[in-house]
């Protein structure tokens, strides 16, 4: 009976993510996970709490702190993201997560490789249907934060200066939508469609550490990912 050596794929490593682009992934992640549960209260708040009303424990209180400091985390996190995106030292990517014709076509192609199962060809950093994949969820998440902060003026005293900066910021999303009632609407829609985006995100990143073992997964944890070599 013959025996079949196994030759194992030859890869060798990348450092396709430093530091920041690491952390502040993780920082939006984690604020992400906050906001969810607690913007589902916010607008559910007989969920957890059937009798009684919210303020008489004050779980309403606390549940809308930790969404504002989440919220908060989560606005600052993808200003320095963005801005990165355009100054950083180590890798300006703006132009990668762009719609442009050469992106989307290439996009098309990595979306070909997920049905096909064919391995698309090597991005050190991002390919491009990610990239575009992220544009949409950070508008989606620049979009929650405008009509998020909408929502939470109307708790502030009009003459305080937070409140009066935030009218400034945001009221004409209400001028847009058409009133304050399509502003908490399309909130809450927003929250689903960007769940169903970071579930599909997370699948792709899985499928592809599993299938092409090239450690989508681990670059985001430790900065490098496999390329394979001839």
């Amino acid at each position: 009976m013959k025996s079949h050596a196994i030759s194992l794929q030859k890869k060798e490593l990348y450092y396709v993510r430093n530091f920041s682009n690491r952390f502040l992934h993780w920082l939006m992640f984690f604020s992400v996970l906050v906001l969810i549960p607690t913007g589902w209260y916010i607008g559910d708040p007989t969920a957890f709490y059937g009798q009684g009303e919210a303020w008489d424990s004050y779980v309403m209180g606390y549940i809308r702190l930790a969404h504002f400091l989440a919220a908060m985390t989560l606005d600052i996190s993808i200003m320095v993201r963005f801005y990165l995106a355009f100054f950083s030292l180590y890798h300006r990517d703006w132009y990668e997560i762009l719609p442009t014709p050469r992106n989307i076509i290439g996009a098309l192609k990595v979306a070909g490789s997920y049905i096909t199962f064919r391995k698309p060809p090597f991005y050190r950093h991002v390919d491009p249907f990610d990239g575009i994949l992220f544009l949409l969820l950070h508008l989606l998440m620049v979009f929650q934060l405008v009509t998020g902060f909408q929502l939470y003026v109307h708790a502030l005293s009009p003459d305080y200066w937070w409140a009066q900066m935030i009218h400034l910021g945001t009221d004409w999303i209400e001028w847009v939508l058409g009133g304050n009632q399509m502003v908490r609407l399309t909130h809450h829609i927003s929250l689903w469609i960007m769940i169903a985006g970071i579930i599909v995100h997370i699948y792709i990143q899985v499928a592809k550490t599993i299938i092409w073992r090239d450690g989508h997964i681990t670059s985001i944890v430790g900065g490098y990912k496999y390329r394979d070599t001839k």
